[in-house]
């Protein structure tokens, strides 16, 4: 599989939009659009890095040095972005007051789940 093909595929499996994949690798939309169209063939480093970390895969599966085995075919696939928001999705889970947010957090932003949950901290009164 070809490195653009995997950027596409990949970042849907994680359910990122390619504003998110853009605004986290420091390009705009249309270069990421770029890339998984394959138009820009070759990736610079930084991009290949800041790509490898937000896809969660090897560098040089981007490279193509390595194949890439799509998540439906892995035995465990990953469930969160990252693992900030996998330790604030237990956070979430093992507390009483947050844990009706806890299913509907995956695909959500670290940041934006503190937000949710300083709001319902300020409404219990337990700022």
């Amino acid at each position: 599989m070809k490195a653009n093909e995997i950027i596409k595929q990949r970042r849907k499996e994680l359910q990122l939009t390619l504003k998110e994949v853009a605004e986290r690798a420091g390009v705009s939309e249309a270069t990421v659009s770029r890339w998984e169209s394959g138009d820009i063939k070759t990736l610079r480093r930084p991009n290949i890095e800041a790509l490898s970390k937000i896809l969660d895969i090897s560098p040089a599966i981007l490279m193509e040095w390595e194949e890439w085995v799509p998540s439906e075919q892995e035995e465990t696939p990953q469930y969160y972005v990252d693992d900030e928001s996998r330790q604030m999705a237990e956070f979430l889970k093992n507390n009483k007051d947050y844990r009706v947010l806890f299913d509907a957090m995956k695909n959500v932003r670290p940041s934006d789940i503190q937000k949710v949950k300083d709001f319902i901290d300020e409404q219990n009164g337990n700022t």
